[in-house]
């Protein structure tokens, strides 16, 4: 009987022992492509504690300034392991994880999905000032601003781009590529608004004076051999167009690299005789 009172003495006890305190929460963590760009773009190094995986995948813009980064999975267990005090996200994570995360103290700073070059400046900017960084994001924007303006300096010439990807996906009006193509002085090649395939019957009829390639250049984004952007038909409707590519981080997310895009698209025009 004394062993069993001595037993349940000790579970007493231990019960009323306090537990050590949990860290306190800091920093920023980011969990998604477009979070990445954003949080790498407008924060110090200092404060970010760790990226997503998919940063890697961003060869030209995030993964060259996330060297030394930890990567983070858009999983709540992970989240809370590494207690940020702020989490930043676009898409990545479940549907229920802003609740979760608040439940907890930790904030998070939800990323827009800009259709129109206006709103991305209006995303960047209140990204900016939720995060702290409304200075940098005003210079991101500053920068964003002197790009269009470049595009409004070449030479005004009329004519049609394709946008093409590996995936065979272009698009036409009503979408932020189709801005991007606007906004450096042509019109999208596909006329029917939203998303959809290369439209290889139009080209045998007529060809496109661009050819607006992006996502070339990412390993996540190839597709297969077997693509309408190798058939001959699209080889024969491009032979005669100005070939442009960007990166496709440029186009990804709907931030101040979409003016990247739109300068060098721009810059183009004056390759064609």
């Amino acid at each position: 009987m004394r062993g069993v009172a001595a037993l349940v003495l000790l579970a007493a006890l231990t019960g009323c022992q306090q537990r050590a305190p949990l860290p306190a929460l800091h920093g920023v963590a980011s969990i998604d492509f477009c979070a990445d760009q954003m949080t790498l773009g407008l924060l110090p190094r200092g404060q970010i504690r760790a990226v997503s995986f998919e940063t890697d995948s961003d060869a030209s813009f995030s993964k060259p300034r996330a060297t030394g980064i930890p990567r983070l999975r858009p999983q709540l267990e992970d989240i809370v392991a590494l207690r940020p005090a702020v989490v930043v996200r676009s898409y990545g994570g479940g549907a229920k994880l802003d609740r979760q995360l608040a439940a907890i103290g930790i904030r998070v700073v939800q990323l827009g999905f800009p259709g129109t070059l206006d709103e991305v400046r209006q995303d960047v900017l209140r990204v900016g000032g939720e995060l702290g960084a409304d200075a940098q994001a005003r210079e991101r924007i500053t920068g964003f601003e002197a790009d269009l303006a470049a595009a409004k300096r070449q030479p005004a010439r009329r004519g049609t781009a394709l946008y093409v990807t590996p995936g065979d996906v272009t698009t036409g009006p009503g979408s932020l590529v189709a801005e991007v193509i606007g906004a450096a002085g042509y019109t999208p090649y596909r006329t029917e608004p939203g998303w959809g395939t290369l439209p290889l019957e139009q080209m045998v009829r007529k060809g496109p004076d661009v050819v607006f390639r992006a996502f070339f250049d990412s390993a996540r984004y190839r597709q297969d051999y077997w693509t309408s952007s190798r058939h001959p038909v699209v080889e024969q409707a491009s032979a005669g167009a100005i070939d442009v590519e960007v990166p496709g981080a440029w186009i990804s997310c709907g931030n101040w690299l979409t003016g990247h895009a739109v300068a060098k698209l721009a810059a183009a025009q004056g390759k064609r005789s």
